[in-house]
């Protein structure tokens, strides 16, 4: 009589188990939705690389009214302005990969100006070298001093032929010096807002475009340019392309 009973006490704790256990389908079911939505979720975002704004273009105008410009057949500085003002967009990357160009120079310290022979070098550079934005060019503004013999004492005439759209001799040892020098203050660029000039990352910021004949025109801003026109004004003419 006590059979019945004790079957089922013996079968409870399995139907309790029963009770607390899926089925196995919709435990696979569930499984499988699990990895669906881990599947499913989106992929983080991933960071693109920002452009800095690109720099605003030299302001010529306001140079020339702060040299007190004016007139006509204007030299120096204010010769260089005159020219920027109607420059075309350079581009600084030649055909050769290393331009150098060599030319006169004005220095404008606290009003005075002193005449500098001026050497610009634009070598070009990977462009996984430089930060989005920037040219693919290294920019370099230096001067021929006189420290250099020769090389400085016939800087001038070299100059003189390139204005008259002359070739000067092979054997020049300005040319010479200026195609064999290895040490450049080198320094980023970048185009500006503008377009039509290149902006070089010097401490106080380096202006070029094109002039006429190949030259280059170019404005290197003193270190006190807040309402100065202190320095470096300078046309410079293509030596090696």
């Amino acid at each position: 009589m006590d059979r019945f009973p004790l079957v089922a006490i013996l079968l409870a704790p399995g139907l309790a188990l029963g009770c607390d256990q899926p089925p196995a389908g919709a435990a696979a079911s569930a499984s499988l939705s699990a990895s669906a939505s881990v599947s499913a979720a989106p992929a983080l975002p991933t960071a693109v690389p920002v452009a800095a704004a690109l720099p605003p273009d030299l302001d010529v105008g306001a140079l020339a009214k702060a040299l007190k410009c004016g007139g006509e057949g204007k030299t120096g500085a204010c010769g260089v302005l005159a020219k920027m003002a109607s420059c075309s967009a350079w581009n600084p990357v030649v055909p050769s990969g290393d331009g150098r160009w060599l030319g006169h120079g004005w220095l404008v310290e606290g009003g005075k100006t002193t005449d500098q022979l001026t050497l610009v070098r634009a070598r070009r550079v990977p462009t996984n070298e430089v930060a989005p934005g920037q040219l693919g060019v290294k920019i370099a503004v230096t001067d021929l001093g006189k420290q250099e013999g020769q090389a400085y004492e016939q800087a001038d005439r070299v100059i003189r032929i390139f204005e008259r759209s002359d070739t000067p001799p092979k054997s020049s040892p300005t040319l010479e010096y200026v195609k064999q020098r290895t040490e450049w203050p080198e320094a980023f660029a970048m185009r500006t807002a503008g377009g039509q000039q290149v902006m070089a990352s010097t401490q106080d910021g380096t202006y070029l475009c094109e002039g006429a004949k190949r030259t280059v025109l170019l404005v290197q801003r003193g270190s006190t340019h807040g309402g100065s026109a202190d320095g470096l004004y300078a046309e410079v003419w293509p030596t090696s392309w």
